[in-house]
């Protein structure tokens, strides 16, 4: 296997570096997953305090 030139190899280093993670959209989906659970254990502990579903 051939070994690409130095350059070629500093240049592809540089472009990965220049790429930030994208730590926006992973707060985003966590805080949205924890505000959904939220809501749901709402949900529950107003049915256990109710009783349950009832049937018509």
């Amino acid at each position: 296997m051939a070994e690409q030139p130095v350059t070629e190899q500093h240049e592809e280093a540089e472009e990965h570096e220049n790429h930030e993670l994208p730590r926006g959209a992973l707060l985003i989906t966590l805080t949205y997953l924890a505000i959904l659970a939220g809501l749901w254990i709402q949900v529950y502990l107003q049915l256990l305090a109710n009783g349950g579903v009832r049937g018509s």
